[in-house]
Formats: structure tokens, C-alpha cells, sequence
């Protein structure tokens, strides 16, 4: 995703949440190196493989990171969201604002000679956008490409009576 807007003429409105990021990756990195304590101590009674970092699912994320940018005549919105596929995503919007959700569900089994281990994930997260200019809800359109959704809202064209005019003192 892209920190800087590309040329002068955008106008970034929001920016990722750096520290919330790094911060998930301290933890993640601290639950790792347990399991695989864990799994080292428990490996000679246990028969498992490693089976607690598949419980640490990478999809835990609560709030997707966006970037959006006013591009003048639309807004672009990119948003992270890894391992989930564009059937995982749902986008809702009016003239105002757009709502971004995505869940996923999985099920995992594994049997072996004496035991059976099953996990079960849910993952969501959702984002709402709300646009500081009236967009055009028909003309919106987009993408998923390798878990980076990409969503183009051209703005409206203000009516001739909305426009602002300006009224010279007398």
C-alpha cells in the first residue's frame, strides 16, 4: 500500500495505523516462540504436529488498514486484507459513506492412530469510510487482487444550485 500519495494533485485523508501493526507483530513473534517451546516439550507424549501456531491464524485482524485518497474527481480506497478472497468481502455504500466487511470461516480435522484434533477459525473485520464529498453510488467500482481491495468512488458533480457562490458586500 502506498504512504505517500503519487503526485500532487491527491490529497491523502487517512493514513494506516503504524503502530498498531508493529505492535501485532511483537505479540505475534512472542506467541510463536512459545509454541514452539511447547511443542518441543510436548513432542516426546504427544504425537502431534505442530498444531499450536495453526490456532494463531493470521487472520485475526480487527479493522482493515485503508488508505484513502481524494484523487479531486473520485476517491481511491486501498485496504489490506490478507487471506480473505473477494467472495469473503462485502461492500455496502451510499451517496456518504461505504462500508467494508469481510469474514471467513474454516474447519480443520486431522486423525491419526489415537487421537483427533479439529479446529474451527472466524475471522471478520469491518470498516466504515465516511467521504468529506457526496460520491456517486452507480459509478463505483472494484477489485480484489491478491488481498489488496481496491475500490474507485468517483464523486458526484454538484448541481448548479448547490454550488457555492460568492456574495459581494454592499
Amino acid at each position: 500500500m502506498s504512504s505517500k500519495p503519487k503526485n500532487t494533485k491527491e490529497k491523502e485523508i487517512t493514513k494506516q495505523p503504524q503502530q498498531e501493526t508493529q505492535l501485532a507483530r511483537g505479540f505475534n513473534s512472542v506467541f510463536d516462540d512459545l509454541a514452539r517451546t511447547f511443542d518441543y516439550m510436548l513432542s516426546p507424549f504427544l504425537p502431534m504436529k505442530t498444531w499450536w501456531s495453526s490456532t494463531l491464524d493470521p487472520l485475526s485482524l480487527r479493522a482493515p488498514l485503508v488508505d484513502l485518497v481524494d484523487k479531486g474527481d473520485k476517491y481511491l480506497i486501498i485496504a489490506d486484507l490478507p487471506g480473505y478472497e473477494k467472495n469473503d468481502i462485502e461492500i455496502q455504500l451510499n451517496k456518504d459513506s461505504l462500508i467494508l466487511s469481510a469474514q471467513k470461516k474454516t474447519e480443520k480435522e486431522q486423525k491419526d492412530q489415537q487421537y483427533l484434533h479439529r479446529e474451527r477459525t472466524y475471522s471478520s473485520c469491518k470498516r466504515i469510510i465516511n467521504f468529506a464529498e457526496e460520491i456517486d453510488p452507480a459509478k463505483v467500482d472494484a477489485k480484489m487482487n491478491k488481498g489488496v481491495l481496491e475500490v474507485v468512488a468517483p464523486k458526484k458533480e454538484p448541481k448548479p444550485e448547490e454550488q457555492m457562490r460568492r456574495i459581494e458586500l454592499k
